[in-house]
This record gives structure tokens, C-alpha cells and sequence, in this order.
């Protein structure tokens, strides 16, 4: 059972822990706060409690303000800022031949952290691939398992299996999107020149979690949205790579090559660089309808 603790002498009574803690684990009566026994087991560390307390009476075991937490700045409107950055932001997928500095990286990695988890503790493993001989290294084998789909998606009993495991989302993808394009693309990805798949990115971000943990897919493509905003505000480019990823969980070769631990899937991509094409204006994609109520 985690430990949770109210500081009395710190705690000014204000109620705000039990008013934002998400499964009541906490209760304001009368001048004091506190914690009840048999909802203790319903506390999953979202840690909203420590992150309201103004005092910093409340203590949820495994947080400590001094590592889990920050002073937020100043509260002001980010609604300028915030827009012109969703509508500035376009999938890149034209890179210049430029290595990305690694505090760049690490600024894309701080802010994939905060990525909210939809249900602690946060699940979500990534790895960094900045070494550019590596992406190009694994591109082959990517290459070869395309081939062996297109031409297993046109055998009847290859087929069914692939059904099986794909499920129907993911099926009807490769039907209508990767198998028509993979036709018209292998030639080229096999004869060396053209890279549809890593796109001659210097850089690339692999999101993976244990396959054993709940709604880690969410997570990742949260994950994955906050990394390519992160890029695009650090002045990169970035696209989620629906083909990297199925082809590294799935080939032996490919785990190793970027140490995918054995229990983890990934379930998510990333490529990230410099654009090599600057655009003049965005694209408006009207959504497929809005349903007021």
C-alpha cells in the first residue's frame, strides 16, 4: 500500500488536495485535512496533490518536490503563441544533410516527459537514435520485410495471417496505403535510390513500453505529438513514421540493433532534422464533423 502522508504543521487546511485528488483520497473537515485509510489503495501517485498543496504538506511515497516537482511561471495567455505553433507545424520529411546537437535532443526528451500519462505511473521508454549510420544500417532490413508483405499480402494464406495479427484497423491501412505505395516504392528502396522509409532523417526517436503495462499505445501517441511539437519549436522538423515502427518490433535484427529490451513493444516513431524546404503557407483540414450538442 503507498505510503501518503498531511504534514499538520505545514498544512493550512484549504481543502484544495481533497478537492483535486481524483479518487477522494483525501478530506477537509472542519480546520483540518486528512487522509482516508480505505481509499489509500485507490492512489495511483498522479501526484496532483503535491502539485496544488501551496505549503507543501502533502507527500505521496516515490515523489519528493525537490526531483518530482517545479514552480510553474507566472500565469499568462498562451493563446497566440500556442496557435501560431499548431498552425506554423507540418510533417517534415525533407532534411538537410546536419547532425542535430545533442542538448537539442535532450530538450525533445524533457518535454516527451511531460507528456501526461492517461493512467500512472508513467510507462512510456524511448530511444534516441542520433547516430545517422545506424538509421541507415537498419533501412535494409525495414526494406526486405516490406517486400516480403507486399508479396505475402498477394498470397491468399499469407494473407489471412497477416489479417490476423494486423487486425482489421491496421489492414485496412496496408489494403489501401502501404501495399499500393510499397508497389510503386520497393523498386527504388531496393535499388538504393530513394528512402521512403527513414526519409534520410539524422535523427530518429523510438517510443516503446512493456508489453505487459495497461494503455501504453495512448500514451505513445501522446508521446509522440509533444515530440514533434518540441522539434518544431526548437526550430526542427519532425513526422511520426507509421512504417518504422512495426518493422523493428517485429524483427529480431532490428531489437538488437537499437537495444529494444525483449518485453517491450514499440509502438511508436518519430523521425526528426533540419527542414531542408522552408513552406509559405499551411493547410487547412476541415475535421470529418462536429457534433454540437
Amino acid at each position: 500500500m503507498r505510503k501518503l502522508e498531511v504534514n499538520k504543521t505545514l498544512c493550512k487546511a484549504c481543502g484544495l488536495c481533497a478537492e483535486v485528488c481524483p479518487n477522494k483520497v483525501f478530506r477537509k473537515e472542519n480546520d483540518q485535512t486528512s487522509i482516508i485509510k480505505e481509499r489509500i489503495p485507490l492512489c495511483f501517485a498522479c501526484g496532483q496533490c503535491m502539485a496544488i498543496c501551496p505549503t507543501k504538506a502533502v507527500t505521496v511515497e516515490g515523489y519528493s518536490y525537490e526531483d518530482n516537482f517545479f514552480d510553474l511561471p507566472e500565469p499568462t495567455s498562451y493563446e497566440k503563441s500556442f496557435f501560431d505553433l499548431i498552425r506554423s507545424r507540418r510533417a517534415v520529411r525533407n532534411f538537410l544533410d546536419k547532425p542535430i546537437p545533442r542538448e537539442l535532443l535532450e530538450k525533445i526528451a524533457e518535454a516527451i516527459s511531460m507528456a501526461p500519462p492517461g493512467f500512472p505511473p508513467v510507462k512510456i521508454a524511448i530511444t534516441i537514435v542520433q547516430n545517422t549510420d545506424l538509421i541507415r544500417k537498419s533501412l535494409p532490413y525495414m526494406i526486405e520485410d516490406y517486400d516480403f508483405l507486399y508479396k505475402g499480402m498477394h498470397n491468399p494464406v499469407i494473407r489471412f495471417y497477416i489479417k490476423k495479427r494486423a487486425g482489421r484497423e491496421m489492414f485496412r491501412s496496408l489494403e489501401s496505403h502501404i501495399v499500393p505505395m510499397m508497389k510503386e516504392r520497393l523498386p527504388g528502396l531496393k535499388a538504393g535510390t530513394e528512402d521512403t522509409i527513414t526519409r534520410n532523417a539524422p535523427a530518429m526517436i523510438l517510443f516503446h513500453a512493456n508489453r505487459n503495462e495497461t494503455l501504453y499505445k495512448e500514451d505513445i501517441h501522446t508521446a509522440v505529438t509533444y515530440g514533434f511539437l518540441a522539434s518544431h519549436a526548437l526550430g526542427l522538423g519532425g513526422s511520426a513514421m507509421t512504417l518504422i515502427y512495426p518493422m523493428i518490433d517485429s524483427n529480431k535484427a532490428l531489437r538488437q540493433l537499437f537495444s529494444i529490451p525483449e518485453e517491450n513493444e514499440v509502438a511508436g516513431s518519430m523521425i526528426l532534422g533540419y527542414p531542408k524546404f522552408s513552406y509559405k503557407r499551411g493547410i487547412r483540414r476541415p475535421l470529418k464533423n462536429i457534433t454540437w450538442l
